[in-house]
């Protein structure tokens, strides 16, 4: 499992939310390397947020940008 810091969206490594329902987020976003069980920590308000991947899809072209479903996943004290 690894974690990919999305908190600083730049060019080629960006997320958008498409769905929120509940703990669980559909997302879209560019960037390589992210695999399902890996984490994925966004920007939420003044803080960041960890997410867990649950799947994800790559897209063909362009090959950087992803469609992923992503559960809530707080950090350990």
């Amino acid at each position: 499992m690894n974690t990919h810091d999305y908190s600083v969206r730049e060019w080629g490594h960006n997320y958008s939310i498409i769905e929120i329902e509940g703990l669980q987020l559909r997302l879209t976003g560019w960037g390589r390397g992210i695999s399902a069980d890996d984490y994925i920590i966004i920007k939420n308000g003044d803080g960041t947020t960890r997410y867990k991947i649950d799947s994800i899809k790559y897209e063909r072209d362009p090959a950087d940008m992803w469609f992923a479903e992503a559960s809530f996943a707080p950090r350990d004290s």
